[in-house]
C-alpha cells in the first residue's frame, strides 16, 4: 500500500482542514497518508513516503515548506495544494526554474467556493504512485 505525506502550514486553519479532507479521500482510494506540520517536518523523513503534498495558503511566506518540496523533488512525486484562489503562478515563481513545469498546483477555496482541487489531486497521486524512484513498476519475479 502506498503512503503520502500531507504537510500543512499550521498557522492556516483552512490548510489543516483541507489536509484532513485530503487524507480522508486518499483513505477511500486505499492510499495511506500521514498529516504532518510543516514546522516539524524534515526532508529526511519525507523521503520515505511515496508522495508529498504541501498544503498551505496562496500567500505563504518564509519557505520551509518550499525547501522541503525542493529537497524531495526528483525522488518522490510532489504537489502543492493551495487554500484560496488567486495567481498560482506566484507560488511557482518561488520554486527553482527546473521545477516550475513539474510540480502540479491544485487549489481549493474556502467554504464559500467549491473545492474542485481535491479530486484531481487524488487522481494525480493515484497515477503517480509507483513512479517514485525505488519501486519497480510492472516487475514480476521470474
Amino acid at each position: 500500500m502506498d503512503r503520502v505525506a500531507i504537510v500543512y502550514y499550521q498557522r492556516d486553519a483552512l490548510a489543516k482542514l483541507r489536509a484532513a479532507e485530503l487524507a480522508e479521500k486518499l483513505h477511500s482510494r486505499e492510499i495511506r497518508s500521514e498529516i504532518l506540520k510543516v514546522a516539524s517536518s524534515s526532508a529526511h523523513e519525507l523521503i520515505y513516503f511515496d508522495g508529498v503534498v504541501l498544503v498551505g495558503p496562496l500567500h505563504f511566506s518564509r519557505m520551509h515548506g518550499l525547501a522541503l518540496v525542493n529537497a524531495v523533488f526528483g525522488f518522490r512525486p510532489v504537489a502543492l495544494l493551495l487554500t484560496g484562489m488567486g495567481d498560482t503562478d506566484r507560488i511557482l515563481r518561488l520554486l527553482p526554474r527546473n521545477m516550475r513545469g513539474e510540480v502540479p498546483v491544485f487549489t481549493v477555496g474556502d467554504d464559500d467556493n467549491p473545492h474542485t482541487g481535491l479530486e484531481p489531486l487524488v487522481t494525480w497521486l493515484r497515477a503517480m504512485m509507483g513512479f517514485s524512484g525505488y519501486r519497480a513498476v510492472g516487475w514480476a519475479p521470474s
